[in-house]
């Protein structure tokens, strides 16, 4: 059976796991017509216009698989601390 201590711990690692990926989702909250106003404003007079907008795209698209790849490592290493600190109190007997 779970001590109080335990079941608080639990609560607060998924908490600021909880907490972390709502943070990453709204960091890359942003509308289509505000992405595209900002990618007509970088290639507002540029010569290949078609390929700005397509460069702009890309570098868009990975930079949320970039986000969404830290937000993966984040989850697990805290599935890893909550194993090794449950590892540690089952040493230690108090599991």
């Amino acid at each position: 059976m779970m001590k109080t201590f335990q079941k608080s711990t639990l609560k607060a690692m998924m908490t600021i796991c909880g907490g972390g990926l709502i943070a990453l989702t709204l960091a890359g909250c942003t509308s289509a017509q505000d992405q595209h106003y900002e990618d007509n404003r970088a290639c507002y007079g540029s010569r290949h216009y078609n390929g700005c907008m397509n460069q702009q795209q890309y570098h868009r698209d990975r930079e949320q698989l970039m986000n969404q790849e830290r937000a993966l490592i984040n989850a697990q290493q805290a599935r890893e601390n909550l194993k090794m600190l449950r590892e540690i109190r089952r040493k230690r007997g108090e599991y």
